[in-house]
């Protein structure tokens, strides 16, 4: 690899303010070969007279930029610019670039981002094992991952694929969560497959390190818990090893978590039977409605839900569903939103955030009256 101070670096990004101020900082952390370029025309004459070490681009709907630059340069290293925390990444690019880089962390997250794109391994042809295995059920994931009651301690649960997210579940935002496996992904070693691995990691829009610990499931599948830095490590091996073993029946699609994990608790309790509603960010198109409808309905059966009523509709979404004994409104609602969503992102390749934050949600048997779905449609954003 090229000595640091002689790597050359290009910026590929139409807003010049911005290209000013990262080309002063990638300056500044002793890297004096910077080159800007508004478009990919320009980005092409760049590496046809220079060969380009590492390329900054922004985030784009699709990774066709990132193709682009590679049929000039296999070997580039790419990283991509989000405008902020809470960006998705879509899942195209998993695999394909070296870091994230948060716009409005720039001066914070630069260091490390040039530290760790030089110094991770470039992107490699998967083997044919990786290419040829079926797709998990990312319903049935989900199930698992949030019946793990992860507590206070440990924030979130990640299930991926080397780098592709297949599924999570806690406190972190999407892009948090593309960003830890990202992290894992690539710095995990081929020879480690049997094995854990224990690391601190920072989050740009939180305080304080995370301690991330990662183990591999089935050879080809890492869970890693996101757990706050006082976490007893003993606690956390032994919520991986458990969530490990079903997430292992998971992968070949066999459910394990029939049985409740405090029955005695569960059966003082009756189930619940709510009726819910919320909003897309647009309307939803009319190829999105059925693939939506069998979404809830899978997510319903591996959860132990049962659905009473479903509507989908291009303004609203409408369920009537009872939930397992020791479940409220507030547990159906995340895991109907945030489970549909994430199934409709990595099996239908729909690459953006689907729903509006927030939901309106009552105890009843009935579905809600056009009175009160008319108050929820009315009620600003």
């Amino acid at each position: 690899m090229t000595e640091k101070g002689n790597q050359q670096i290009l910026i590929l990004d139409p807003d010049t303010e911005f290209t000013v101020q990262l080309a002063q900082q990638i300056r500044a952390n002793g890297y004096h070969l910077v080159f800007a370029a508004p478009t990919i025309r320009q980005a092409h004459h760049h590496q046809v007279r220079h060969d380009i070490d590492l390329a900054f681009i922004p985030i784009s709907d699709n990774d066709s930029v990132i193709d682009a630059l590679r049929i000039k340069q296999p070997d580039l290293r790419i990283v991509i610019m989000t405008p902020s925390p809470d960006f998705q990444v879509p899942e195209s690019f998993s695999g394909k670039i070296q870091a994230i880089l948060i716009k409005s962390h720039l001066e914070a997250d630069l260091p490390d981002i040039l530290d760790n794109a030089f110094h991770q391994p470039l992107v490699k042809e998967q083997p044919k094992h990786l290419k040829t295995c079926k797709q998990p059920d990312t319903a049935l994931l989900i199930a698992v991952l949030q019946q793990a009651n992860l507590g206070q301690l440990i924030q979130t649960a990640i299930f991926a694929k080397k780098e592709r997210v297949l599924a999570h579940w806690g406190k972190l935002n999407d892009t948090e969560v593309a960003a830890v496996a990202l992290h894992v992904g690539q710095n995990w070693p081929v020879e480690n497959e049997k094995n854990v691995r224990v690391q601190f990691h920072r989050l740009p829009a939180r305080s304080g390190d995370r301690l991330l610990y990662s183990l591999c499931v089935e050879n080809i599948f890492l869970l890693t818990l996101v757990a706050l830095p006082e976490t007893p490590l003993t606690q956390l091996r032994i919520e991986a090893d458990r969530i490990a073993d079903h997430l292992a029946e998971a992968v070949h699609g066999r459910n394990m978590l029939d049985m409740p994990s405090n029955p005695s608790m569960h059966h003082k309790q009756k189930p619940l039977t709510y009726a819910i509603v919320w909003r897309p960010l647009k309307k939803l198109p009319p190829a999105l409605v059925i693939p939506l409808r069998r979404a809830l309905g899978r997510l319903a059966t591996t959860n132990g839900c049962a659905l009473k009523e479903v509507s989908v509709q291009a303004e609203l979404i409408h369920l009537v569903v009872t939930c397992p004994p020791g479940r409220d409104s507030a547990w159906a609602a995340y895991l109907f939103k945030n489970g549909s969503e994430a199934i409709i992102q990595q099996e239908y390749n729909f690459n953006v955030h689907l729903w509006e934050t927030g939901y309106y949600a009552t105890e009843s048997e009935a579905p809600l009256s056009e009175k009160e779905l008319n108050l929820f449609l009315e009620q600003p954003v």
